[in-house]
């Protein structure tokens, strides 16, 4: 899948997203607080309205590509104004909020037509179905639909502030998500899966690692030479069991990270790698291991990866057939990436706008077009002009 435009509108808080078109790698540039990690929540929205949530307010008009098909979804909840205290409503709660209006268009054919009161799918009213539930999610196993639903599954939110090691503490408690994916887990570990089967899954990226290096060693190895590139003072890393016999087999069966530096006996264990070293390695195994038409969506790119770390991952970015959108206003991140990925986001009260880089003139050097960057009031105020 890959999203080629998004129109958003959230009724609740007043924000509206114009128009904002989108390539296979983005970068959303622009000072703190002017829309950009918004503009990454309204697309986790829809993946949440399509596997079946309900959102007060929520209004979006979205256009995206599935293989060589183009769709284009809308839709519009209905918006609960009688809420006056920060505390959420039970229908909030409930998630009891209803659709006002739904489209969905396969080539510009449309295939759902939907209001308050009633469905069509491909020209035939259906019997009435939930108000609350997107028709995406409703239908999502019909055959024209599947491919929707599946392609909104694959798009995946990298918290910079999070990673999978944080879900362990120094005993190794068992992570909120590990016992949901471990017989999966199991399963591929037990078999002898091919590549595509592991990229194709679900897993926790780590869990694919682990994977990888069971069973296709060559894709470990170009992850592990990635990574030794960026720390020149690790010589080796293996992703194996930790096989304590007093702790739960759920747990103790778990693909742990151990790295081996040089000069160094001991293997490093998973808690005791840095943050940043560890975050590293997942982005490097993202790359590698997620499925073709995996949207990526990844806040404040810099936090707790060095910039020899960054030089790689750029370069690594559009090898794959994926998509990433990035937020960043650091400003080695926005010098390193060519400024065709920039697009500039501005705001003028509640209304948040992406601007072209062809929009500027800027000079072909990507220095020279960086430095007017910076010095733009669009981008030091983040007010849009006009």
């Amino acid at each position: 899948m890959k999203i080629n435009q998004l129109t958003y509108y959230d009724k609740k808080i007043g924000w509206h997203l114009d128009p904002i078109q989108f390539s296979d790698l983005n970068l959303l540039v622009g000072i703190s607080g002017v829309g950009k990690t918004q503009i990454l929540k309204s697309i986790m929205n829809m993946r949440a309205i399509a596997r079946g949530r309900s959102l007060n307010g929520a209004m979006w008009d979205v256009e995206f590509s599935i293989n060589n098909n183009t769709y284009q979804w809308q839709g519009e909840f209905e918006h609960n104004t009688h809420k006056l205290f920060p505390i959420p409503t039970s229908e909030e709660l409930d998630n009891k909020f209803r659709i006002l209006t739904e489209h969905l268009y396969l080539n510009n054919h449309i295939i759902i037509e939907r209001d308050s009161t009633q469905i069509n799918f491909k020209g035939n009213k259906l019997p009435k179905l939930s108000s609350f539930t997107s028709a995406i999610s409703i239908l999502s196993e019909e055959e024209d639909i599947y491919p929707v639903t599946e392609g909104f599954n694959r798009i995946y939110e990298r918290e910079q502030s999070k990673s999978d090691y944080n879900l362990f503490d120094d005993i190794y408690h068992t992570p909120t998500n590990l016992i949901v994916n471990y017989d999966y887990y199991e399963n591929l570990a037990n078999q002898n899966c091919d590549l595509e089967t592991i990229q194709e899954s679900h897993l926790p990226i780590q869990m694919k690692l682990g994977l990888a290096y069971k069973h296709k060693f060559s894709v470990f190895q170009e992850i592990k030479q990635q990574f030794i590139n960026m720390f020149e003072h690790v010589e080796d890393i293996k992703v194996e069991p930790d096989k304590n016999e007093t702790i739960p087999k759920v747990i103790s069966e778990y693909p742990l990270v151990e790295i081996k530096e040089k000069g160094v006996n001991m293997w490093i264990k998973q808690n005791q790698i840095s943050s940043g070293m560890f975050k590293t390695l997942m982005h490097i195994s993202e790359l590698y291991l997620s499925a073709d038409g995996t949207i990526i969506l990844i806040d404040e790119f810099e936090n707790s990866l060095g910039v020899n770390c960054i030089d790689i991952l750029t370069d690594l970015l559009i090898q794959r057939k994926l998509q990433f959108i990035i937020t960043s206003h650091h400003p080695y991140i926005i010098n390193k990436i060519d400024m065709e990925h920039w697009k500039i986001i501005t705001r003028k009260g509640s209304v948040v706008t992406a601007k072209q880089v062809k929009e500027f003139n800027f000079p072909k050097s990507r220095h020279q077009a960086f430095m007017q960057l910076i010095n733009l009031d669009a981008y030091r105020e983040g007010i849009a002009v006009g």
